[in-house]
């Protein structure tokens, strides 16, 4: 069976504080749709725009709220080391199943040994939780090749064992889930899932699974039956979704489909911020189409 994690949105008031009493919602939602984990604080939870002090309430809310059974995933990157290391330690103090992060995003490190002890002392921290490395260039413009991040973190840290794998580098992400024994790679490009079941997915982490994840397990079913025509067919709404949010403000246009897809978090913060009317439009008429193509696989 496809474990899937849903990288979740970060609920805001209008007015852009945080709106801690939705987590609640979030949580019993993911739980009642098959979703196995969450992943909070990361790049769909705009980490970069939130402060430390908020990124521990979020964590705290979610470990407060999660049910039995939904697994913990806490996003520490930061740009200050020092941060990200109390990011850490905290996550680990509210019980989180997985901390991850991202490697340095404004300018890259300058070496993979460089990359790799920046990493290695976040993960030392937290020592009594797995660690992930968060791969995901078209954020952080990483130029490093993660299975080589991998392989030299898992010799660093003792306690690295797990990458999310956000690329649609389906060669590397290969390569990079055999860079180390037992390494968990979470695949992070929802609108690629069957060419990534194709190679061996079977841990994703992503976006739209916080509205859409009984699709998922619906495409991940028609896979392993041997239908993999049918899989390509049932994840066309995943196309069809990224493709229009690419166009239309990426990460605030995702966030606005999910609103309308489960519990509502709210807008979100600059830069994204609110969506034109135009935009709004669209949520509605992808909303209509994936709430029908999830009742195709419900029924």
């Amino acid at each position: 069976m496809l474990e899937i994690w849903a990288a979740t949105p970060t609920p805001f008031t209008p007015d852009g504080k945080l709106a801690l009493d939705v987590v609640a919602a979030q949580a019993a939602h993911l739980h009642a749709t098959g979703v196995a984990g969450a992943f909070v604080g990361g790049t769909t939870g705009e980490f970069a725009a939130m402060d430390a002090a908020e990124r521990q309430s979020l964590a705290e809310a979610w470990q407060d709220a999660r049910p039995s059974g939904l697994k913990l995933g806490v996003h520490v990157g930061h740009t200050d080391l020092a941060q990200a290391q109390q990011l850490a330690a905290h996550a680990e103090s509210c019980g989180a199943d997985l901390i991850g992060a991202v490697g340095p995003y404004y300018g890259d490190a300058p070496t993979l040994d460089a990359l790799v002890a920046h990493l290695a002392a976040i993960a030392a921290a937290a020592p009594g939780t797995p660690f992930g490395f968060y791969h995901i260039p078209s954020m952080t413009g990483s130029r490093f090749r993660p299975s080589e991040v991998v392989a030299a973190l898992a010799a660093a840290a003792p306690t690295t064992g797990a990458v999310k794998f956000t690329d649609g580098d389906l060669l590397e992400y290969d390569r990079t889930r055999a860079a180390a024994p037992g390494i968990d790679a979470y695949f992070g490009r929802d609108e690629l899932l069957p060419a990534g079941l194709a190679c061996g997915v079977d841990k994703v982490i992503g976006s739209l699974y916080n509205g859409m994840a009984p699709l998922a397990h619906a495409v991940a079913a028609a896979f392993r039956r041997g239908e993999p025509a049918e899989a390509y067919r049932l994840h066309a709404p995943f196309r069809e979704v990224a493709r229009v949010a690419n166009a239309n403000g990426g990460i605030g246009f995702l966030k606005a489909l999910m609103n309308a897809l489960g519990p509502d978090a709210g807008p979100a913060r600059s830069p994204y911020g609110r969506l034109d009317d135009a935009s709004a439009a669209l949520v509605g008429e992808l909303a209509a189409a994936v709430r029908a193509a999830l009742e195709g696989v419900d029924g």
